[in-house]
């Protein structure tokens, strides 16, 4: 049995609290010991998180959900209802001592970002009952760790395509332009070419090269040349046949037009304007923070993360992997045992 078969018959359906769908992993703690919640970026699923999930269950309780209702409305997919969706599922299991740990961008920034809020209790968007906060999210955090994409403050990303671009921070600092996918990823025709062009998608999303993103992903408009032409590449082996299956089913049902929309809501004005509501005061991170770095990563470039993580969150542990991306499937082993060794001689020390 592969290790997703294992896996999904024991996945739970939940609504949240504004009526959105999730499915969802759960594995309850042995006494005293943390829960783990796992939270994916684009394009990924819960059961993405397989080798994070049979590890630490064994002694750890672990929580990571995909929706099963994706909104065609960017407003939607502010970072405070994102939050308020991950705490509902936690409230729903009543986990508490939670270490949340969050891959790729979509995750660091829309979630756990907006996660810390919530403890601050400061997110207004996010609000419950002032009482319910304290009690229930106030103390549940205990840290945080970011894969590949670290810390990214509130308002960090924001103004049109073009004003991304010529940002000067990646010009200048990174040597070139690494938002140009933005704009094929948020174009109104974006959903449809790739649905058209899966393939050719697929096997430069996940590329075993990673030195690819660097020429066909990052310069505005490569990445449409690369997937119109139905170009090909090998990709990642750590991706296997089976998670393909069930990712292609999954968005064969679904679509991509609503999880494109992590990234329509960063170019519309829509996170920044939610991102007002918390006060910059609260933009540090206090509480054990954990960067796992993928020096392979030509979009998300390791020292620039690096830096941007220490600069708001003083207590970062940096762990450095020579991978790409998905560093998390691509060396599964040594991020569970990093990440397992910074729960138990920092986070819980």
């Amino acid at each position: 049995m592969s290790a997703i078969d294992s896996l999904l018959p024991h996945f739970k359906d939940v609504t949240t609290s504004r009526g959105l769908h999730y499915s969802y992993y759960f594995s309850a703690p042995n006494q005293g010991k943390p829960t783990v919640l796992l939270v994916h970026g684009f394009p990924s699923l819960a059961v993405d998180w397989h080798p994070q999930i049979t590890h630490f269950k064994a002694t750890w309780a672990t929580a990571s959900s995909y929706l099963t209702s994706w909104p065609k409305e960017s407003s939607a997919y502010v970072h405070s209802l994102l939050a308020k969706d991950m705490v509902d599922i936690l409230d729903h299991e009543k986990a508490a001592n939670v270490v949340a740990i969050g891959h790729d961008w979509c995750a660091s920034l829309n979630l756990l970002g907006c996660v810390l809020s919530l403890t601050t209790g400061v997110c207004e968007g996010a609000r419950r009952p002032s009482a319910l906060l304290q009690t229930c999210i106030a103390d549940r955090f205990i840290g945080f760790g970011f894969l590949a994409v670290g810390y990214l403050p509130p308002r960090a990303i924001e103004g049109n395509i073009e004003e991304l671009r010529k940002k000067a921070s990646a010009i200048e600092l990174i040597g070139y332009e690494n938002f140009g996918y933005w704009e094929f990823f948020s174009a109104p025709d974006g959903p449809d070419v790739i649905k058209n062009h899966i393939e050719s998608y697929n096997d430069l999303f996940y590329a075993q090269d990673g030195r690819l993103w660097r020429f066909n992903m990052c310069p505005e408009g490569s990445m449409r040349i690369f997937v119109e032409s139905d170009s090909r590449t090998p990709r990642l082996p750590s991706i296997t046949k089976d998670q393909w299956k069930y990712r292609n089913q999954v968005f064969a049902k679904f679509g991509l037009d609503g999880p494109l929309n992590y990234y329509r809501v960063n170019l519309n004005g829509e996170t920044t304007e939610d991102d007002k509501k918390i006060p910059l005061d609260k933009y540090t991170i206090n509480k054990p923070v954990f960067l796992g770095s993928a020096q392979g990563d030509v979009i998300c470039v390791d020292w620039a993360h690096e830096a941007q993580t220490r600069k708001f969150c003083p207590d970062t542990t940096v762990v450095n992997f020579n991978a790409t991306h998905w560093l998390a499937a691509e060396v599964a082993q040594d991020v569970n045992a990093a990440l397992e060794k910074w729960i138990e001689n920092t986070v819980l020390a």
